[in-house]
């Protein structure tokens, strides 16, 4: 499965999404992942966008899914990319 998120509600529901076709409840997830239910539930919600990588990234494994990183369409940059281009020295 290929789906595109650039936010942390897209995340979660494409890895709702997931569970779900796997038939997965959220607690099956939870323990699969090595994570609690409350995490996969505020993840899946977007809820929980400061959530260490290492622990959205069990989740992925969890469901078979690994992260791919794409370059964003031209002109589809935030402010906060520019002032991470400006720290660590963007393509320019």
């Amino acid at each position: 499965m290929t789906r595109p998120a650039q936010n942390a509600l897209e995340i979660g529901a494409a890895l709702r999404d997931a569970r779900a076709a796997k038939g997965w409840t959220q607690a099956h997830l939870a323990e699969a992942a090595g994570v609690s239910r409350q995490l996969v539930v505020g993840v899946e919600r977007g809820k929980r966008p400061g959530t260490e990588l290492s622990r959205v990234l069990s989740i992925a494994r969890a469901l078979g899914l690994g992260v791919a990183l794409t370059p964003l369409p031209a002109g589809d940059r935030t402010p906060m990319d520019a002032a991470l281009d400006a720290i660590i020295g963007g393509d320019e």
